[in-house]
């Protein structure tokens, strides 16, 4: 199937920071990675193909309501901040024939790569937060997308959960000196 956009240039550009001289041939290859990995991991392959075979038939999406809404008030919120998260390192770094080049002008001068850092954490907590309120509305609606709940053998299954944490969460035995009682921490979890 050929790539479908999930998202418009004018939605993007108008709800972000990117501006508008941006040329979209920069942004297509990081949408296309955006949609196929983040989002289907989010959804699902299932329901991801079904999404891309309905937008195929009606870019609008006028003939699927319930997709459409979707749509609207939930994917393109997610996929815009997983790209403007994607495009800080993709829009600095250019692969050119003379190697890594960083791009820069004369009235402005390129972020620091800590800076992008953290504001790419930054992004990605807010697109963390709009995949869990489109992985909530997806659950608390399963009915009306039946292919969300479906089992992938080519692809991805839905995520459950949609936070990434930096924390450090040991797994070892702890002994307390005072009650004698052994702790087990395994992936957070007490025992």
């Amino acid at each position: 199937m050929a790539d479908i956009f999930f998202i418009k240039e004018s939605y993007l550009k108008d709800y972000s920071v990117i501006n508008d001289n941006v040329d979209f041939e920069l942004l297509k290859p990081t949408i296309i990675k955006v949609q196929d990995i983040d989002l289907q991991q989010i959804i699902g392959t299932e329901l991801y193909n079904d999404l891309k075979t309905k937008i195929t038939a009606d870019e609008t999406l006028t003939a699927y309501p319930n997709e459409k809404n979707l749509m609207n008030n939930y994917i393109t919120k997610v996929l815009l901040w997983y790209i403007k998260m994607e495009l800080l390192f993709d829009l600095k770094f250019r692969l050119l024939n003379k190697g890594v080049m960083v791009k820069s002008s004369d009235n402005s001068q390129p972020a620091d790569t800590t800076d992008l850092q953290l504001l790419k954490n930054s992004y990605r907590d807010t697109a963390e937060s709009y995949a869990e309120l489109l992985t909530r509305y997806l659950r608390n609606n399963e009915a009306l997308f039946p292919k969300y709940t479906l089992v992938s053998v080519e692809g991805y299954n839905r995520k459950i959960r949609n936070y990434t944490s930096s924390v450090y969460l040991r797994d070892e035995k702890i002994k307390r000196e005072d009650d004698n009682c052994n702790y087990n921490f395994v992936n957070g979890i007490l025992d």
